[in-house]
């Protein structure tokens, strides 16, 4: 094994697979640096990133991955952030279509009680240990798009210090107006919104942005404000589509956040997920005019 720049996280290739045994306690604090490595072994597995320095003995091994373990070993969760951690991995494994799997050993009971409380279990196999994980045949076609926000709402109902964005009821149907234009400069498209996110206008946002991307737009902004109504948690949905963009040289910028989503944001490390890939009109697109 080799330790990456998180202390305690730590990275090996078995079997084809890149197998990440997270560190001996994962909490909000080093969330973000796992998240990191989290992510580069998954672009890494799909093909999306080259290996640094490969070797003539890494290539065949690079061409053969088949996927990526999170192995939470002996692990202490000290708050909800391990289990976001392996709901946001699973959503953007499941865009690059790259096979996930976790390895939760049977003393780790806590964690295993979690997982199967929020579902977790359901979308992200679980194994005894990495050589089970590993052995595993990968069925061609296995993974399936599936939607994870009931289980961000099942791990906010664990954690509810770390609930953030906490549904709230509603005797009126919420409504979403979701507007379109150019941004000013040709190519980048601006995506308003107004009314309210919660799980059912949420899809519809995702909608409206896998059409905007699927018509060849892949430089976006979308714009809400403390006025939009948030009852949901977006980030799912908005990931996918940024890692979709992203793989084609584009973006999903956000500018004007609601400040309970921006408090989410910078508290996982996602600024810089949503930050534009360049400036239009001489500053940062999304900023106000001076």
């Amino acid at each position: 094994m080799k330790d990456t720049a998180v202390p305690g996280l730590r990275t090996q290739t078995r079997r084809g697979f890149i197998v990440l045994r997270l560190p001996a306690q994962v909490s909000w604090r080093n969330y973000a640096g796992i998240r990191e490595g989290v992510c580069r072994a998954l672009a890494l597995a799909a093909g999306e990133l080259a290996p640094d320095r490969p070797s003539a003995q890494d290539r065949p091994a690079a061409r053969s991955r088949k996927g990526v373990v999170v192995d939470f070993g002996d692990s202490v969760l000290l708050d909800a952030s391990g289990l976001v951690l392996l709901a946001r991995t699973e959503t953007r494994a499941q865009l690059l279509g790259c096979p996930l799997r976790a390895v939760v050993p049977a003393t780790a009971a806590p964690v295993r009680r979690a997982l199967h409380l929020t579902g977790l279990s359901s979308l992200v196999p679980v194994f005894e240990d990495v050589a089970e994980a590993t052995a595993a045949p990968v069925v061609p076609g296995a993974t399936a798009a599936v939607d994870a926000g009931h289980v961000l709402d099942a791990i906010r109902a664990l954690h509810p210090a770390d609930a953030g964005l906490a549904p709230t009821p509603s005797a009126v149907p919420p409504e979403l107006l979701i507007t379109t234009a150019e941004a000013g400069d040709g190519d980048h498209t601006v995506v308003q919104l107004s009314g309210v996110l919660d799980p059912v206008t949420v899809r519809r946002l995702g909608e409206t942005l896998t059409s905007l991307v699927e018509g060849d737009l892949r430089h976006l902004m979308v714009r809400m404000g403390d006025r939009l109504g948030v009852r949901c948690d977006p980030l799912p949905v908005l990931l996918g589509i940024r890692w979709r963009v992203a793989a084609e040289g584009g973006c999903l910028s956000l500018p004007g956040l609601p400040a309970r989503l921006r408090e989410i944001i910078d508290r996982e490390g996602l600024g810089s997920a949503f930050t534009a890939c360049r400036p239009v009109d001489g500053r940062p697109l999304g900023a106000e005019p001076a």
